[in-house]
């Protein structure tokens, strides 16, 4: 975990836990950087399937990370944060900025499918925007959990999310989140896991995840 967000999870006043939400944008980004580098190997038939597998997986769960501020995490701060304009115009920046990011997604899809000449320019444009947009939501917009939440309401927030995702989607969301990671990072997220969760990260949801080859 970059040391820019560890810093941002102890920008808010209250005790809310934002590990895996800054370990989710350190996946972001460590997919960026693994699609910049596959870009090239797209044309060659024997890699095509295993960077479109990774493609695939990165726009499922930025759709999840999203869609789950959108309509859960963005709506529950907004009542809290009514009396502040800064906050509120935050929040509606975020909303603003994760409309920008859907166009760019669809453009690095046309590139894979039709014109590859126009692959780098446009996972460079997504690159730079997503990449801004998370620099941005850490920064200003992630602090605002901690201010209007306690640890416990932030932990409401993620059992509504399981709820929603449903099992499958959380236990793809793990292995991906932690696909890579440091023995340290791994073990900070999982500790956010009760004890039969982990177990299964170990034993079902790490191992279905390393059989499909990504990037």
């Amino acid at each position: 975990m970059t040391t820019q967000s560890t810093n941002a999870a102890r920008h808010g006043t209250g005790d809310a836990d934002l590990t895996i939400m800054l370990a989710a944008h350190d996946a972001f980004r460590r997919d960026l950087t693994r699609l910049a580098r596959t870009a090239s190997a797209a044309q060659d038939p024997a890699r095509r399937e295993s960077v479109q597998a990774g493609w695939e997986l990165f726009k499922r769960e930025l759709h999840l990370h999203h869609t789950t501020e959108d309509q859960l995490i963005w709506p529950t701060l907004r009542p809290r944060l009514a009396h502040s304009e800064a906050a509120l115009s935050v929040l509606a920046a975020m909303e603003a900025e994760h409309e920008l990011i859907d166009p760019l997604l669809a453009s690095v899809d046309n590139a894979f499918a039709r014109d590859h000449d126009e692959l780098a320019g446009v996972i460079d444009a997504l690159t730079t925007s997503l990449t801004a947009h998370l620099r941005h939501e850490e920064r200003d917009g992630l602090p605002l959990i901690g201010v209007a939440l306690t640890a416990a309401e932030w932990r409401g927030v993620g059992r509504r999310m399981g709820r929603q995702n449903g099992m499958a989607a959380g236990s793809e969301m793990f292995a991906w989140i932690l696909d890579g990671a440091d023995p340290g990072h791994r073990k900070a997220a999982l500790a956010q896991l009760p004890p039969p969760l982990r177990f299964l990260y170990r034993t079902i949801w790490k191992p279905r995840f390393d059989k499909t080859p990504r990037w």
